[in-house]
């Protein structure tokens, strides 16, 4: 039985601005329908990496491919059609928009309408819109957010507005989910219904990519993980190999347990 074939691969990547190496030949492969989490102390490379990855910059070497094409040097918003879709460590919502207006936005590269069609609300551009708007409420029903539709994005709690991202992102219909720091700033309660959505996301076949400093989440629900440090891969394996390893362990704490 041969192997599997990756969904994404990450071959050789490497990464500097100016004299600092934010990434130095990193590789590993994500599996489809997998949650593969990428953790490391502060300054790893981690969101380097992310941003490698969506297209916000080029890597200096090595090469990209999701499901088998070779990605690297295409536009972000490229990627976007090709199936990537990212959240941020800091939450980037449209200020003046309703929560409803944001998850639409994510829909936008999905639909065919333009400047003129917008204009002229010929019946398919019209129709366009009212499938849009629909799914955009089924995503937010799904983060569990219908009521708050038509609500500024920005009068919500934080932990509200980081499930906005998620649905905005989800509008895309992305097959590579990249979730940076999801976590970052919510509660026990929010975390635990948030970790829930992320399973769910997996299994309604979205693969998942996440940078997460919450060690409980990342375990919970990783199939794999990848530890890096000061740019460099340092592990890789499951979370129970990762829990076990002294690497690791001295990465995190600066010694040895």
């Amino acid at each position: 039985m041969g192997t599997q074939k990756p969904f994404l691969a990450i071959d050789g990547v490497s990464k500097a601005f100016g004299g600092i190496q934010a990434l130095y030949q990193v590789s590993f492969d994500v599996q489809e329908r997998h949650i593969h989490a990428l953790i490391g102390p502060n300054g790893a490379g981690k969101t380097t990496l992310f941003n490698v990855i969506s297209g916000a910059f080029p890597p200096d070497e090595g090469s990209i491919r999701l499901d088998g094409t070779d990605i690297q040097g295409c536009p972000m918003h490229e990627l976007v059609r090709l199936g990537i879709a990212r959240t941020f460590q800091n939450v980037e919502l449209f200020a003046g928009m309703s929560v409803l207006e944001n998850v639409l936005v994510g829909c936008h590269s999905r639909t065919r309408c333009g400047l003129i069609g917008a204009m002229a609300r010929w019946p398919w551009v019209v129709r366009e819109e009212r499938r849009a708007r629909q799914r955009a409420m089924e995503l937010l029903d799904m983060v569990g957010l219908a009521d708050s539709a038509h609500k500024r994005a920005v009068d919500l709690p934080f932990g509200w507005q980081r499930l906005v991202e998620i649905a905005r992102a989800l509008a895309a219909e992305p097959k590579l989910l990249l979730l940076d720091e999801p976590a970052a700033g919510l509660n026990a309660v929010e975390t635990e219904k948030l970790s829930r959505l992320i399973q769910h996301i997996r299994a309604s076949g979205i693969t998942v990519l996440l940078v997460e400093h919450d060690m409980n989440l990342t375990m919970d629900i990783s199939d794999r993980i990848v530890v890096l440090d000061r740019g460099r891969k340092l592990a890789e394996g499951t979370p129970r190999e990762i829990q076990s390893s002294d690497a690791v362990m001295e990465a995190y704490l600066g010694k040895k347990q």
